[in-house]
């Protein structure tokens, strides 16, 4: 886990210069990629948005609008992130730069980028080749970053014009040079499924490059982001307490106890934009953040369960969903995110606080009483919620957006695949990893990554013995007893996942769902809680399988032999979907 002091979007002046030292391959991409007159950025962008692949595959409908949806459907959100939250608003105040905007993990698509915008980023990689400070260049310039942005370059961070239409990629026919992100005129920002579930494919600026952790390429669908500081860019807009349920709480219905994911916050109690910033950016005395960096909080329970963003390909080999498990259905689990994850404030309307009351009973009380005042003294009574969905009595919600859009993004997720394996892997310390994992580990997990997983829960109680659970609040039958509880073991916000919505709907049946080990390249951070880390995959694998963790740590299952510990780590780095 990132252990330096975060840095604030509101001061990008502190960010550390990039190193000068560009990869000859990435520079010549990019510079085959102007010389050829832009074809491939132009080619790359068809009236269907896709990249274009070689040899050509057919075209399939249903495909192609899923990869509409996953890339660019908000249903509506931009009214959240910019009426509500004010986060491009937040982000040009800020004065953020594309060398910020990659610090925070933000990934940026070539293949959006307009013919103009493509030169002006190859002249300042040119310059900084030759030495050249990036401060002094346009990778230092925030109106940079709001072109970016208004061209659809920025992956999940999508433009609208002021009648509510998607803005033309920069690299379309139609896109308009001279037309700006403009919010006095009614433009707005919305944000899709591919700001934390996609990436590029570094072509042209690696991730990990100076150790920024975005990138600049192709877009690559399904791996995720893992470099997300989704804290500190929420903290960056204009009224980040509209994201209120989604954030750690101080519950004055039991006496101001909160349910931390890092020890040392107190939790917001009086729910102002300060305390909000407090806890997105800040960090407690060891240096972890609360808010983790590759995590997102997706339940609006006033706890902090900030988990892992998880990948999402091959999902037709991944169920039941959610870490823990908490939908069977994709098309639902999808669906809720769009309709609550991604503006949640269907909380402060009369369904929502009958959601928040039949989950958790007066602490729901509290959350929608504490939620619907701090959108009115925002000025937002009357305008929420702004993600369009119908009453279907469907699912967990009740509410649902496109159903044809829904089918659509799960047959693209289930077709995309994982990144492929690095190719400098022992071979010999594979195959020795692989039977390793083959004797200890396949009674949960699945012999091979293209093989589906299971839909069974594996119980809390197999994956950490050493819980103890201290009761915050209790509800009767038919709901469990338990709705919100904390734990006072070795990992305290291992459990914090469960709380209240699993605790609540499942009973004493709680677990976490099986992951689907495949493209694990590349990740320093494991479990959903990002408590194991390491200085790289190899090393943070080796952290998880190490029995130095002990027998009360969380999922305690080890490979005792160091030798054969590097071989499976090995293993597991080799594992890809075919």
């Amino acid at each position: 886990m990132n252990r330096t002091k975060p840095r604030s979007l509101r001061h990008p002046s502190s960010t550390k210069p990039m190193s000068t030292k560009l990869s000859r391959v990435s520079y010549a991409i990019f510079v085959s990629m102007i010389v050829s007159g832009t074809a491939l950025l132009a080619g790359c962008n068809s009236s269907s948005n896709n990249i274009a692949t070689t040899p050509p595959t057919p075209v399939n409908p249903q495909i192609t609008l899923g990869e509409n949806t996953f890339r660019y459907e908000t249903f509506g959100n931009q009214g959240f992130w910019t009426q509500a939250m004010q986060l491009p608003q937040g982000l040009a105040a800020a004065g953020v730069t594309p060398l910020t905007a990659l610090a925070l993990g933000l990934n940026v698509n070539a293949a959006a980028l307009s013919p103009d915008t493509a030169k002006a980023l190859l002249d300042a990689l040119a310059k900084i080749k030759a030495g050249a400070d990036p401060k002094t260049t346009v990778l230092n310039d925030p109106n940079v970053t709001l072109a970016l942005i208004n061209q659809g370059a920025v992956i999940g961070v999508v433009p609208f014009d002021a009648n509510g239409n998607r803005k033309p990629l920069g690299s379309d026919a139609n896109f308009n040079p001279s037309d700006t992100l403009n919010l006095s005129r009614g433009d707005s920002v919305g944000v899709s499924c591919a700001i934390c579930h996609a990436r590029t494919d570094n072509s042209i600026v690696p991730s990990g490059f100076a150790k920024l952790p975005g990138s600049v390429g192709l877009e690559v669908d399904g791996p995720a982001d893992n470099g997300l500081d989704f804290g500190n860019i929420v903290a960056a807009a204009g009224n980040p307490r509209a994201y209120l349920p989604m954030y750690q709480l101080a519950f004055q219905a039991l006496g101001g106890a909160t349910v931390a994911n890092q020890a040392g916050f107190s939790g917001i109690k009086n729910d102002t934009n300060a305390e909000v910033r407090t806890y997105l950016t800040g960090s407690n005395a060891q240096g972890m953040r609360y808010y983790p960096v590759g995590g997102f909080d997706a339940f609006p329970d006033g706890i902090n369960n900030v988990a892992e963003i998880p990948p999402f390909y091959r999902t037709d080999l991944a169920a039941p969903w959610g870490h823990s498990g908490f939908d069977t259905d994709l098309n639902d689990f999808n669906n809720i995110v769009y309709v609550l994850g991604l503006d949640p404030t269907i909380l402060a309307t009369a369904p929502g606080k009958q959601i928040l009351e039949g989950l958790a009973g007066g602490v729901g009380d509290e959350i929608y009483n504490r939620y619907v005042a701090a959108l009115t003294d925002s000025g937002l009574a009357g305008k929420y919620p702004y993600v369009k969905s119908e009453a279907t009595g469907k699912g967990f919600l009740g509410y649902q957006v496109d159903q044809a859009k829904l089918d659509a993004l799960t047959a693209y997720t289930n077709q995309l695949q994982s990144p492929r394996a690095p190719t400098n892997l022992d071979a010999s310390m594979v195959s020795r990893g692989e039977q390793v994992f083959n004797q200890n580990c396949t009674t949960c997990h699945t012999a091979s990554a293209s093989a589906p997983v299971s839909a069974d829960v594996v119980p809390f109680a197999q994956l950490y013995p050493a819980f103890q659970p201290t009761v915050l609040a209790k509800r009767g039958a038919p709901l469990s007893d338990i709705i919100i509880s904390t734990d006072t073991g070795a990992d305290v916000s291992y459990y914090n996942e469960l709380s209240v919505f699993n605790a609540s709907v499942r009973a004493a049946n709680v677990g976490f769902a099986i992951p689907l080990l495949a493209g694990l390249d590349g990740q320093t951070k494991f479990l959903h809680d990002l408590s194991i880390t390491g200085t790289s995959t190899t090393n943070a694998l080796s952290n998880l399988l190490n029995p130095a963790r002990g027998m009360s740590a969380q999922h305690p299952f080890y490979i005792t032999d160091a030798n054969d510990r590097l071989a499976v780590t090995e293993y597991l780095r080799s594992r890809e979907t075919k």
